[in-house]
């Protein structure tokens, strides 16, 4: 037995789909492929299983038994026995890339197990692969591991109730995923269960994730960063989600499915998700050098019709309260990006986005060295956001915090540094063109500067940081362009800003 391939699933062993049935790839690797020895193994998970109400939803593993089968136990156990007419299944596509869904081939009407044949609903599927959303390549089923694995789960606890089993692309964002949760409400009703596989963190030289090194710590770093994770999953804040997984570039290898599915909970469901289990392959194997965390999730409730987003929320300005929970989150994602931890997470956990954190701002992050290397490498550490108001204030905050880790002018900011640097935060107003330099306030307007096709922006602060007069200040900006430093005297065109500037140093 591999056991790389059994922690991760990464090297597979491919079977061909013989006429209309989809054949078990991992049977034998992953999970017994003798029907009695498999049917006896499942059993044991889904009794050790706690009571609880039957879920409408689960996220699950997808390693090989030996690894994840009681994690993925404790969220299947429950369903035991329940009405179920329907399951959709949602899981990473390991090996082919794409936007959006893949759906078996039109001539696969059941999938495989040694306990028999789990059949697909035919209908649903067909219904779906009408949009665009759900057109990825059939291909990417055949010998695919996320799905299959919990199919001997699904057939013990439910019985040969139908499936609709989608394959989603890493390339999918949240607009997709959303677009693909908005068709999928369509399939939801009492009958309906999802059930999300996904992996989480893989943590090792191997899977070219190491952050944490393998130190006698490794065990808890992994469980408590499962946690802060699975968490917002649970919590069914998709934002929260997103922002840990990608800021942290954490290898969530069913991050997108899990998307789609908190779409989902978002918009077309009333109840409640809880963290079930998290717990390691270490904890099994003892190996630590490379290691994946699973972590499985619950929702009770109901599903109901899909509930539109309300209104965007208008900018105002922000009080004290705002400006801190803006700066906090600043540092919170810099420090997730950079140490690969819990905390952007943990911020969402305890910040709830409306109000003016949910309207749409331009915002710009600053980076200021403290202490005595402001004095030797001068205070700019680094500087990056955006001008216009494309998308609600905290997802601008997070994005340019990681930018500004980045800033082309500087080497990139690297976690030991985090003590000693200072943020700011700048929340702009919309842009107004002026017809010249004169109707340009120093100190008050920030400028956007535009002549040939070239474009630079100065903050309202730093005319007042350096002390420049105008004159000055346009030249510094032309030459920020590209430009000659007097190119802003002819030709060029300006448009001006104000913004909100608060700090960790105020």
């Amino acid at each position: 037995m591999n056991l790389f391939a059994v922690l991760t699933g990464v090297t597979l062993m491919v079977t061909t789909a013989h006429a209309e049935v989809r054949r078990p790839a991992v049977a034998g690797s992953f999970y017994p492929d003798r029907k009695e020895r498999l049917e006896a193994e499942v059993a044991e998970y889904l009794e050790a299983a706690p009571a609880a109400p039957a879920p409408v939803a689960v996220i699950v593993p997808h390693a090989g038994y030996v690894f994840s089968g009681p994690t993925a136990g404790k969220a299947f156990g429950p369903l035991a026995g329940s009405r179920a007419s329907r399951v959709i299944l949602l899981g990473p596509s390991h090996h082919a890339g794409y936007s959006g869904g893949a759906l078996p081939d039109p001539q696969v009407t059941a999938f495989a197990t040694p306990m028999g044949h789990v059949p697909i609903d035919v209908d649903a599927v067909a219904a779906l692969r009408e949009f665009a959303e759900f057109r990825g390549p059939g291909r990417a089923h055949g010998p695919e591991h996320c799905l299959e694995v919990e199919l001997p789960f699904l057939q013990a606890a439910l019985g040969p109730v139908p499936i609709v089993p989608i394959l989603v692309g890493h390339d999918t964002d949240r607009r997709v995923a959303l677009a693909m949760a908005r068709r999928l409400s369509a399939l939801l009703g009492p009958g309906t269960v999802i059930a999300v596989s996904s992996d989480f963190t893989h943590h090792g030289a191997a899977y070219g994730y190491n952050p944490f090194g393998s130190d006698r710590a490794l065990a808890t770093t992994l469980l408590d960063l499962g946690r802060d994770t699975a968490g917002r999953a649970a919590a069914i804040d998709g934002r929260g989600f997103w922002h840990q997984v990608e800021a942290s570039g954490d290898t969530v290898c069913g991050a997108r499915p899990i998307e789609v599915l908190l779409e989902l909970l978002a918009h077309a469901f009333r109840g409640e998700g809880r963290v079930v289990e998290v717990t390691t392959s270490g904890h099994v194997s003892g190996n630590w050098s490379q290691v994946v965390t699973y972590a499985a999730v619950a929702y009770s409730g109901e599903w109901t019709a899909w509930r539109d987003d309300g209104g965007r929320s208008e900018p105002v300005p922000l009080d004290r309260d705002a400006q801190r929970a803006v700066l906090e989150l600043a540092r919170a994602t810099l420090r997730t990006h950079l140490t690969h931890d819990g905390s952007l997470a943990r911020w969402f956990a305890s910040h709830p986005v409306g109000g003016p954190l949910a309207a749409d701002a331009g915002v710009f992050v600053t980076v200021h060295n403290t202490g005595p290397k402001a004095v030797t490498d001068g205070r700019l550490r680094g500087c990056i956001g955006v001008i216009e108001a494309r998308e609600p204030l905290v997802d601008a905050v997070v994005h340019a915090a990681v930018s500004a880790a980045h800033d082309p002018r500087f080497r990139a900011l690297d976690a030991r540094e985090l003590d000693n640097v200072a943020l700011e935060v700048s929340v702009l107003s919309p842009m107004r063109e002026v017809s010249g330099p004169e109707e340009i306030e120093m100190g008050r307007h920030g400028v956007l500067l535009s002549r040939g096709g070239r474009q630079a922006v100065f903050l309202p602060q730093v005319a007042t940081e350096t002390g420049w007069t105008r004159d000055v200040f346009l030249s510094q900006l032309a030459r920020k362009a590209g430009l000659a430093a007097d190119a802003w005297r002819h030709g060029a065109t300006f448009e001006v800003f104000t913004a909100q500037v608060f700090s960790e140093e105020e």
